[in-house]
């Protein structure tokens, strides 16, 4: 009788150990979205991550699957709500430049001048 108390009481001092070691973070952090549209074309930027600015995505129904990247300049700031991503150099290769202050901002783009509505998470 006394060995299977013994087993019973190691298995819970190890479930005990266990459940304290650090177990890697199944968060995504903070997210912030941007999204406009005109007409027939759509334009979203999604922000992730802990670290502002974080992960940054972008798609548009204007984007081809060659299309080239670009580096970017953000500018990133959760607790006034401001966030502005501009090209680093405006070359021939298409480029977008996005200014959010709040939940409305504006994009640039190919030409285009569209406002779009912005979101701060975390929900």
């Amino acid at each position: 009788m006394e060995r299977p108390v013994r087993n019973l009481v190691r298995t819970l001092t190890l479930l005990v150990l266990i459940s304290t070691l650090p177990s890697p973070a199944a968060a995504t952090g903070d997210l912030f979205r941007f999204h406009a549209s005109q007409g027939g074309f759509h334009f979203s930027l999604e922000m992730v991550g802990r670290m502002d600015p974080g992960y940054v995505q972008v798609s548009s129904s204007d984007f081809k699957p060659w299309m080239p990247r670009q580096p970017y300049y953000i500018e990133f700031n959760r607790a006034q709500q401001r966030a502005y991503v501009r090209p680093r150099t405006r070359g021939d290769l298409p480029w977008f430049e996005m200014d959010v202050v709040g939940t409305r901002g504006v994009l640039h783009y190919n030409g285009r001048r569209m406002e779009g509505t912005a979101e701060w998470g975390p929900w």
